[in-house]
């Protein structure tokens, strides 16, 4: 009887050590697939945000070419242009870009917030007016706005393809 319980004493260590040794390498497989699911959500993340700001630069793209016209032709060249349309342009990008203003954000302010007040502000101005002088200095000046923002959004589109790949 006490060699039987000496071999059943053994044998239950042995299967102890051996659940110990396998809940071991169990646990190691969960933190490797836990670190790759980790690693997964992040690069997911990194590419909606890369796709968001691609589209921004859509917008933008679109608003530079809308409004070049207004800031190399004369004034006498735009007869006939319907302005009303093309502050529609601009008007998709601000409000694209108010949308995406989160990754604008610095501790000197935010320049999605700046730009969208500073080209809203045009735009009001642009959709009201009445001759081809105004409507060419003040489409002008959008453009200027717009391609001012343009090295801001390329930092950020640039910072977040970096960070893809990292």
């Amino acid at each position: 009887m006490d060699v039987a319980m000496a071999v059943l004493s053994f044998v239950g260590t042995l299967a102890s050590f051996y659940g110990a040794w396998v809940a071991w390498k169990q646990a190691g497989i969960s933190k490797s697939a836990a670190e790759l699911a980790g690693r997964i959500k992040e690069q997911l993340i990194n590419h909606r945000r890369t796709s968001e700001l691609s589209e921004l630069q859509v917008h933008i793209e679109s608003t530079k070419r809308t409004f070049l016209k207004y800031g190399s032709a004369k004034p006498s060249s735009l007869t006939g242009i319907n302005h009303s349309a093309d502050a529609e342009v601009a008007l998709e990008f601000i409000h694209k870009l108010k949308s995406l203003r989160d990754y604008f954000s610095a501790p000197e302010g935010n320049a999605a917030d700046d730009a969208f007040d500073e080209i809203g502000a045009e735009l009001d101005r642009f959709k009201s007016a009445k001759n081809s002088k105004d409507i060419s200095d003040i489409g002008g000046s959008i453009l200027n706005k717009v391609v001012m923002f343009s090295p801001v959004l390329k930092k950020e589109l640039t910072e977040q393809k970096e960070t893809s790949v990292a």
